[in-house]
């Protein structure tokens, strides 16, 4: 969505899904692949409510990455591999991006 207030929102989204890929690709557990799908589920509902109204949607965004990012720390915690801590890093920085970036549009940033 080039053209929406909230490209910046949808773009950083696609960084987060693009580590989760990385995630479930280097993940050694396959238990935790339900897990991820999960957390594949939530970011794909932050992504619908983002294409909405904002004004309407803004709410319903802040729980879906709220959400994300209580099972991204769950995977985290329980991740075996050191070398996939940047991934995380990553994935919550994004969220928090996001976060701003719709509370931005809506009119309610700091």
């Amino acid at each position: 969505m080039p053209d929406s207030p909230l490209a910046r929102a949808f773009g950083t989204l696609d960084d987060a899904d693009a580590a989760l890929v990385k995630l479930d690709k280097l993940c050694c557990e396959p238990g935790r692949s339900q897990s991820m799908a999960g957390l594949a589920e939530t970011l794909s509902k932050a992504r619908v409510e983002l294409a909405g109204p904002a004004s309407e949607a803004r709410e319903a965004i802040i729980v879906h990455l709220e959400d994300a990012g209580a099972q991204l720390g769950r995977l985290q915690v329980g991740c075996c591999a050191e070398n996939r801590l940047p991934l995380y890093a990553r994935m919550l920085e994004d969220l928090t991006k996001i976060q701003l970036e719709v509370n931005r549009v809506a009119g309610l940033g700091h």
